[in-house]
This record gives structure tokens, C-alpha cells and sequence, in this order.
């Protein structure tokens, strides 16, 4: 089955669909030309679609800096569709899991690149605390 957004015309993720029937269970957020944010009620938390990098930092921050304001319990990251991502965006999601273990939340990281698990793991971040990573999309 597949669906097209209200908002652009991209074809929506067969699990986009499935809540055409419930649509506050997941929003646009940012429609960046860069980096489209995507958020999700069940489980908590945002789908990134693009790329994260110099052009599309500000919109991470803005959306990550909202979810854990404004967000209650653990903060899920979908990165499924994400293309690319710089080393400076996955540096400020390790800082934004430090920020969420202060309040004894985490910062679950679904379908991280390859690339970006090397740079996490190279870096030593993996130890970061509040930062977990789980296989697969989160929804």
C-alpha cells in the first residue's frame, strides 16, 4: 500500500499509512529542503528524512531541543531514511542523550547508518550515557 503526504507529494512509509486513519499519531514538524522531521506518538519521538549536515543543522537542533523541552520519558530517533549525516549531527544527538539520562531518559537511536555507528563507536561515544541503540525502524 502507499499513500502520499497532505504536505509534499513523497510517496508516505507503508507504516505512514497504516495511521492515515490516526493522524495525530504522527506530524510534519519542519519541511526542510535539507531535512524533513517527522513527529511520532507511539513510540515518542521524531523520524529524520535526508540529510543532517551544515545545511540543516539549525532544523535538528530546533526539533531535537522541542522533543526533550516538551517530551516526557525516553526520546526515539528514526533514521531510516536518513541519506547523510555529519559528524557535528551525531555529536549533538550524544549531547542531547547526555541532557535526557540527567532526568533518567534515553535517546534511542532506530536504523542508524553504518557510517554513523563507526563514527559513535571510533569516537567512543557509544558510552555516551542515555544513549542506546536499537536495530531496525521504529515504527
Amino acid at each position: 500500500m502507499n499513500g502520499l503526504s497532505m504536505t509534499d507529494r513523497r510517496p508516505l512509509r507503508p507504516s505512514s499509512v497504516a495511521l492515515a486513519a490516526a493522524p495525530t499519531l504522527e506530524r510534519l514538524l519542519r519541511n526542510d529542503p535539507h531535512l524533513r522531521v517527522i513527529s511520532t506518538i507511539c513510540p515518542s519521538g521524531l523520524r529524520f528524512e535526508g540529510e543532517i549536515d551544515l545545511c540543516s543543522r539549525e532544523v535538528l537542533a530546533a526539533a531535537l531541543d522541542e522533543a526533550v523541552q516538551f517530551g516526557s520519558g525516553d526520546l526515539h530517533v528514526d533514521l531510516t531514511d536518513v541519506t547523510f549525516i555529519d559528524v557535528a549531527g551525531i555529536r549533538m544527538m550524544t549531547t542531547v542523550a547526555r541532557t535526557l539520562s540527567r532526568d533518567g531518559r534515553r535517546l534511542l537511536l532506530h536504523a542508524t547508518p553504518p557510517g554513523a555507528r563507526k563514527v559513535i563507536h571510533v569516537m567512543g561515544w557509544e558510552k555516551t550515557p542515555g544513549l542506546m541503540h536499537c536495530v531496525g525502524a521504529m515504527l
